[in-house]
């Protein structure tokens, strides 16, 4: 299987298939670049809305498909609604790749989290980013 077979992306319901079918045979991990392509693509909500419905299935994700959720989680002109979809999936991603996961991006997680507490935020949203905080725990000092 190709790691991006979603072909046109403003052919959505086709889009959508796929991706219920690759959910439901548990293959979503062989496809993180074309996710990453979803997720960048600002074209439809409804795609990006389910891919960040169904990553944390994935049980090995990649740096970059871990990236680009955060982008979206600190992304000041994406909908609230998505962000907290993202803070979800991140949480996810989180517990699938524990240890996998560089210390780098921990801290951009981290950086994140301050960066959206220190301005008001609507409750859900702001919920999303507290139980985010707490399930990435407190930062861990790094070793030299």
């Amino acid at each position: 299987m190709t790691d991006d077979p979603f072909g046109n992306l403003r052919d959505w319901g086709p889009v959508l298939e796929l991706l219920d079918e690759l959910a439901s045979s548990g293959k979503l991990a062989e496809c993180q670049r074309g996710l990453i392509r979803i997720l960048r693509y600002k074209g439809n909500w409804r795609l990006r809305e389910e891919v960040l419905k169904r990553i944390g299935e994935i049980p090995s994700p990649s740096d970059g498909l871990a990236g680009q959720v955060l982008t979206i989680l600190s992304d000041d002109n994406i909908y609230y609604e998505a962000r907290v979809l993202a803070s979800n999936a991140l949480i996810e991603l989180l517990k699938n790749s524990q240890s996998s996961l560089p210390q780098e991006f921990m801290l951009e997680i981290r950086k994140v989290i301050e960066k959206l507490s220190e301005s008001p935020q609507p409750p859900f949203l702001d919920n999303a980013i507290k139980k985010l905080d707490s399930e990435i725990g407190p930062p861990r000092a790094v070793q030299n």
